[in-house]
């Protein structure tokens, strides 16, 4: 009785992503940011219309490499992702500062089973702003997904299968040098397109 329930808590551990005793902790350093930090961060306004947004958003995504998973031009929403790979971390390991921990996981990952598939995703939405105006909000996170596995260990001297079902994790990028780069491309696409097309305001 007292393995099957130590063989139930070392389940729950790896569910919740542990795989030492150490706390896990953000490893960016950065204070907490309050809604209207988040929402400034994450949007634009731009003097120009939904359309010119919408095409010149498009084009840098494709520019820089991500793939156009959804593209909805009623509503105007994008969702994007980067290609997908494989990594011995997943999202929220990667805020770990326990660098024994970090080293431990990636020591134990070393096979394609075994490891985090990784990517990037983008969702934009872009909507009329008054004044004639658009007003954009990009939400970039963090994905990763890691498979189901079973490994055998020793507990109590005796040779148990711990199983370990599929999961799937997602950070949002809390950045402001990643958006505003984004923005400054998307902002140098509408321009070019205003000046091309006379589409003013």
């Amino acid at each position: 009785m007292r393995i099957f329930a130590f063989v139930s808590l070392m389940s729950c551990m790896l569910l919740s992503g542990c795989l030492s005793r150490m706390p896990m902790r953000d490893i960016s350093g950065q204070p907490e940011i309050t809604p209207e930090q988040r929402a400034g961060m994450q949007s634009r306004i731009y003097r120009a219309a939904p359309d010119t947004v919408f095409a010149g958003t498009i084009a840098v995504l494709q520019d820089i490499g991500w793939k156009l998973d959804s593209v909805d031009r009623a509503s105007g929403l994008i969702r994007a992702t980067t290609e997908k790979r494989l990594e011995p971390l997943g999202p929220q390991e990667e805020k770990v500062t326990d660098f024994d921990f970090r080293r431990e996981a990636i020591s134990k990952r070393t096979t394609e089973k075994d490891q985090w598939t990784r990517w990037e995703e983008m969702v934009i939405h872009t909507e009329p702003w008054p004044g004639g105006m658009t007003q954009q909000r990009i939400v970039f996170s963090r994905r990763g997904s890691l498979p189901a596995m079973s490994y055998a260990d020793r507990i109590h001297r005796r040779e148990v299968m711990i199983n370990a079902p599929a999961r799937e994790e997602s950070v949002e990028l809390l950045l402001p040098e990643v958006y505003a780069d984004v923005f400054t491309k998307i902002n140098k696409a509408v321009t070019e397109r205003i000046s091309l097309q006379g589409d003013h305001p």
